[in-house]
């Protein structure tokens, strides 16, 4: 990397509380490095922005939110956070980005906690990890065998589709499958799945 640069860092923190409720932390900072500060300095943070809340349920309905504006360049850049308020009852899994975007485009919002607000369907994938991960070890093993998906279509029923890896009728949940319907006491997938 050359001397002076910008960089952009972002994370994606989730917890189960149980019951189907997770807690979440996303963060997103910008930091200008090697350049020309004012008072002097190597680093300057330009945005550093914070969202802590829960969601609930397979469909991830947004139960809190706090939106933070640790460090903005202008004094103005915190004014539109209350607007985040409405977006709670919405659900992540279904018509977020339109949710957003309707109360956040433009002038209306920030670029940088709209972003930050979008990547928030990215817990979709962390909170099937844990769901999985409760009653499956994470391993090269596990997955080849099959146990791994298999408990997925457990926790989450219309896994199928998902990726072009977990596709319905695609090897990985054909063995998935397989394996579930082998374990004893195993209850039958939804109508909704044309391989029960």
């Amino acid at each position: 990397m050359h001397e002076r640069h910008v960089r952009r860092d972002r994370s994606l923190e989730v917890e189960p509380l149980g019951d189907g409720v997770f807690a979440f932390e996303a963060r997103l900072t910008d930091a200008s490095h090697g350049g020309h500060h004012d008072p002097p300095s190597d680093t300057a943070t330009i945005h550093d922005f914070r969202i802590v809340g829960e969601v609930r349920g397979t469909d991830l309905v947004l139960g809190r939110l706090e939106v933070e504006a640790l460090t903005h360049p202008y004094p103005g850049c915190p004014f539109i956070l209350p607007a985040c308020d409405a977006l709670v009852g919405a659900s992540l899994a279904s018509g977020w980005r339109h949710e957003v975007l309707r109360r956040l485009r433009g002038p209306s919002g920030c670029t940088h906690v709209v972003s930050l607000l979008l990547g928030l369907t990215e817990l979709t994938t962390l909170t099937f990890f844990l769901r999985i991960n409760e009653s499956v070890p994470y391993g090269a093993a596990h997955r080849a065998a099959g146990d791994w998906n298999a408990a997925g279509l457990d926790a989450v029923p219309d896994l199928g589709d998902a990726c072009h890896v977990l596709t319905t009728d695609g090897p990985v949940l054909s063995l998935a499958r397989e394996r579930r319907a082998a374990r004893p006491g195993t209850i039958p997938l939804s109508a909704k799945d044309p391989h029960v």
